[in-house]
């Protein structure tokens, strides 16, 4: 996504096992480096029916290779 010319690079992923977490965010870090940013975001979808909306709705900030990727939970 592009806002006032600046590049925001959106990652949308479906929550499956335990390893989703990291591996989006290797994955959203290489688009960050591809794209010459420093920020972005990676969404997931926890498609759950075993798990309440107050624990899939979340937004946190990690720290990956000096670059900021918004984790979205949905």
């Amino acid at each position: 996504m592009t806002h006032n010319d600046k590049k925001y690079p959106i990652e949308l992923k479906i929550r499956h096992g335990k390893q989703y977490v990291e591996d989006g965010l290797e994955q959203t870090a290489g688009y960050l480096d591809l794209h010459c940013c420093n920020e972005g975001w990676m969404v997931v979808f926890d498609r759950r029916t075993t798990v309440s909306w107050e624990d899939k709705l979340y937004m946190k900030k990690e720290t990956i290779n000096g670059k900021t990727v918004t984790i979205v939970g949905a």
